[in-house]
């Protein structure tokens, strides 16, 4: 459901209002150094809500669909079940297997309630095509990250 001035998040817990979600990428490092249209334009594509603490957001080995920013909250990075890092404030994950075409590489959970902004697969290609400075931090992300099932 659709009400004036808000954005149906399906999927994703509740409708925010628009502005709302334009300030929470505002906020996020990854979008960084982007002015007030840009931003905007990121927020067209994006879908903004909650999961609560103990949400799946991604499973190791499944297909990948999702592009998450963490705007709150923290999400523990398992990999073969064995803990990698802590994901917080800023965040993201999800894009190795959609750059890549392959599988998740790691489980990740909420440990806490968590705000996010996700992307499908179709708005993360259009946000790197267009972006080219949010697509060299996601890059650079990837080359730091173990994936292609590394252990």
């Amino acid at each position: 459901m659709t009400v004036a001035g808000q954005v149906a998040v399906e999927g994703l817990g509740y409708a925010r209002p628009m502005d709302d979600k334009t300030d929470h990428i505002a906020r996020l490092p990854l979008f960084a150094g982007l002015g007030a249209r840009s931003i905007e334009a990121i927020a067209a594509l994006a879908r903004t809500g909650s999961q609560p603490a103990g949400a799946v957001l991604v499973r190791e080995g499944e297909p990948g669909d999702t592009f998450y920013v963490i705007a709150t909250g923290t999400v523990p990075i398992l990999r073969n079940g064995v803990f990698v890092r802590s994901l917080s404030d800023g965040g993201f994950l999800g894009e190795i297997s959609l750059v890549e075409g392959g599988e998740t590489t790691a489980t990740a959970t909420c440990a806490t309630d968590c705000e996010l902004v996700s992307f499908g697969g179709f708005e993360f290609g259009r946000l790197l095509a267009t972006f080219p400075d949010v697509r060299a931090r996601v890059d650079a992300a990837i080359a730091r990250r173990p994936h292609d099932h590394e252990a």
